[in-house]
């Protein structure tokens, strides 16, 4: 397995807005839990949870990690059922049934 790690000066994040059924605005960080604020207006909403972050992200280090797989694990995991139905009458009729009510 290889790990690389490499630090980086600036983290963008996706910022999801909603709209509460009072009129207040939901702002919340995808990429981070429990990262989430509720303010009157979009733009207290935006300038609260960038605060939210910083403040989160000031005594941490956020490194990206790349893990190299080998071979083996790269194949796909549904493989090993191909056929494992072949020469089942009973699955095949079964088929026949789901492919009619599909048509």
């Amino acid at each position: 397995m290889n790990i690389v790690l490499s630090s980086t000066s600036a983290l963008n994040f996706h910022v999801l807005l909603e709209q509460t059924a009072t009129g207040r605005t939901i702002a919340s960080i995808a990429e981070l839990a429990n990262c989430q604020v509720e303010a009157d207006t979009r733009k207290e909403a935006l300038e609260a949870i960038q605060e939210l972050v910083s403040d989160r992200l000031n005594n941490v280090e956020v490194l990206p990690l790349e893990v190299s797989l080998s071979e083996s694990k790269r194949e796909n995991p549904w493989t090993e059922f191909i056929g494992m139905f072949e020469g089942d009458d009973e699955f095949a009729e079964m088929a026949a049934q789901w492919q009619a009510e599909r048509n």
